[in-house]
């Protein structure tokens, strides 16, 4: 099995071996996980011996690397476990072991807050007094983090441009987040943010200012999904800017969580005539270093489209998981008990609503 659509799997790189009779509590399992959430490959084979070869990996485009005399290349850990335990068994060994992946604001985790977040309600039709009025309900239900989702900065009213254009919108809100922030925190609860850095519109300042920082092919038109291109992180100059427009909004607002999405695979792309995927996956993961070092306080919410950001390689960058764009109760019962099988449940980013 091959993935090759970067940051937004379909599947998390993890799997597990069992034999027919093994159960949840008895029997062998091997399990395993790559570390890493670019592109990757695993493989099972039959060998000689009547057993199995399973095979992990980084899978990286032809001339994607290469190496010069005496260079080296770091390649994805794999995580694997066996147990005679069955199922939980494994669960047990992978749960113990995310525990210590995880730096928490403060050295220790805090009871997990109850997440509201706008967009189901509103979608990109926001207003800073209907906000309000949400936060003011919210707080009611025993909410204890009030989330602003996507549409709040510059010309972001529908999704079709803004991408990359990180200033709070002045014609939503005329002074700021920051009434919204102060009337949220005087009710006792956290605020939230949703970010998306490493994508940018065609329509949006950034783009016309610098096409040249989209992954791009060359002398190739440039194909949008969900009308959006990449940034290239591996460029200096755009890696230097969404880092700069991170760093400012978190030092304005009092902001306690980041909800950072990844929402298009990387297709038709590259860098320097190259393919990009292994440099786009390395410096996602310094942004984050970056932002984690000069703001420890803030819990950063891995989100790609859904659960597509789902592995323990991103994981040592950030606090949770987002499993599913599905917020269907019932739904989440099967996606939150696959999930368990790998990662313990306070990672687990979830919220209901009437999305099936």
């Amino acid at each position: 099995m091959k993935t090759q659509r970067f940051n937004i799997s379909p599947s998390v790189p993890a799997a597990i071996l069992a034999s027919a009779q093994t159960t949840m509590d008895d029997g062998p399992a091997f399990g395993a996980q790559l570390a890493w959430s670019g592109n990757h490959f695993q493989r099972i084979e039959p060998v000689g011996n009547g057993g199995y070869q399973w095979q992990w990996g980084e899978w990286l485009a032809p001339g994607e690397v290469m190496l010069e005399t005496g260079q080296t290349l770091s390649t994805p850990a794999v995580l694997a476990t066996i147990s005679h335990n069955g199922l939980n068994g494994v669960a047990q060994n992978f749960h113990a072991h995310a525990r210590q992946i995880v730096t928490w604001p403060g050295g220790a985790m805090k009871p997990r807050p109850v997440h509201f977040n706008t967009w189901e309600g509103v979608y990109f039709k926001l207003e800073e007094s209907a906000l309000m009025e949400m936060a003011t309900g919210a707080v009611a239900l025993g909410i204890e983090r009030f989330v602003l989702d996507d549409g709040w900065f510059s010309g972001r009213r529908h999704d079709k441009a803004g991408l990359g254009d990180w200033f709070v919108d002045p014609q939503i809100f005329p002074a700021g987040l920051h009434p919204l922030c102060n009337h949220v925190r005087a009710l006792g609860m956290e605020f939230g943010l949703w970010v998306e850095p490493e994508m940018l519109n065609p329509d949006s300042d950034l783009y016309r200012a610098h096409p040249d920082w989209s992954l791009h092919l060359p002398d190739r038109q440039s194909l949008t999904a969900r009308h959006q291109l990449v940034l290239d992180l591996a460029n200096p100059a755009a890696f230097a800017y969404v880092e700069a427009r991170l760093v400012a909004l978190l030092k304005e607002y009092p902001i306690a969580y980041l909800k950072w999405d990844h929402n298009r695979d990387l297709t038709a792309v590259g860098h320097g005539g190259r393919a990009p995927f292994r440099n786009q996956t390395s410096h996602a993961y310094q942004l984050l270093a970056n932002i984690r070092q000069q703001f420890p306080d803030v819990e950063i919410e891995a989100c790609a489209g859904g659960g597509g950001r789902i592995d323990a390689g991103i994981l040592a960058h950030t606090h949770r998981f987002w499993l599913s764009d599905c917020i269907d109760a019932l739904s989440r019962l099967s996606i939150q008990s696959g999930f368990l099988q790998f990662f313990p449940p306070e990672l687990m980013g979830s919220h209901v609503g009437a999305s099936p």
